[in-house]
């Protein structure tokens, strides 16, 4: 692989044309058949992959069987930085789609790497330290749904607000109260005080102005419904950050669990 191609992988982007030249040098390439699984969630990672040709997926399986694919990937992408960096498991199984062309760069020979070139190491870090800042800045920038729901609402046009503000009004107890009152004083007037009633029976004027009333308050009540939904879709994205930080905590907590087994297994 040319020095040129590698420095487009963000993890070596800043490293000196020679240090890329001598790291492309010790990348060994692999062959690997179509539907063959290049590795499994949660094994014992040490090779970073750069594809050449061909497609892999990379994706999570549950308890049930299920499988959600993070990505679909193909010549000039990248993956398992993360494994040979820290030697931790794999955090998703990777799948060959097609026949695949990659080039590896095993932990081994790229920590020799860096013992014969720190200065490399610095560049390195620099990267990584860039990385998780920004991985750290996206998991706190998981917002209360509440909040994302009202900023949108404030900023957006006053007719949704005004139908969702007549759909409130419509379901509380003091339109229901003040119905009766009017119902209850229309009949009154017409039927018992009124020597000439306005609306005898069968009250045609009242029919038609509770149709009327009926007829608004059923398209307020439709275009607030549309923007519950707008409302349960922007719950859902939180929700779905939510469970992405969560997901990444609990690898991290595995990882830690996994180093500290190792470590006491070594002592005994």
């Amino acid at each position: 692989m040319s020095a040129t191609k590698l420095s487009a992988i963000p993890l070596f982007a800043t490293l000196t044309d020679g240090d890329s030249e001598r790291l492309a040098n010790v990348m060994v390439s692999r062959k690997f058949e179509a539907n063959k699984t290049l590795f499994w969630s949660g094994d014992k990672g040490a090779d970073f992959y750069i594809i050449q040709a061909g497609r892999v997926e990379l994706f999570l399986q549950d308890g049930s069987g299920n499988e959600t694919i993070l990505a679909r990937l193909g010549p000039g992408d990248y993956f398992g930085e993360l494994s040979m960096l820290d030697g931790g498991p794999r955090t998703a199984t990777c799948r060959a789609l097609t026949p695949v062309e990659a080039l590896t760069l095993s932990r081994d020979a790229f920590f020799e790497f860096i013992k014969s070139h720190p200065n490399a190491a610095a560049h390195l870090l620099e990267t990584l330290g860039r990385r998780q800042r920004d991985t750290l800045a996206q998991l706190r920038s998981v917002r209360n749904s509440n909040t994302a729901i009202e900023e949108i609402a404030a900023g957006g046009p006053l007719w949704p607000r005004i139908a969702d503000r007549i759909a409130a009004i419509s379901a509380s107890k003091q339109f229901l109260t003040f119905h009766v009152i009017w119902f209850a004083t229309w009949i009154s007037l017409n039927e018992l005080i009124l020597p000439k009633p306005f609306d005898p029976f069968p009250f045609g004027l009242l029919t038609m102005t509770v149709s009327l009333e009926a007829i608004f308050l059923s398209i307020f009540v439709l275009v607030s419904a549309n923007r519950q939904g707008e409302r349960d879709r922007i719950r859902a994205d939180v929700d779905h950050q939510v469970n992405l930080k969560a997901h990444n905590e609990l690898l991290e907590l595995r990882r830690k669990l996994d180093e500290i087994s190792e470590r006491l297994i070594e002592k005994k």
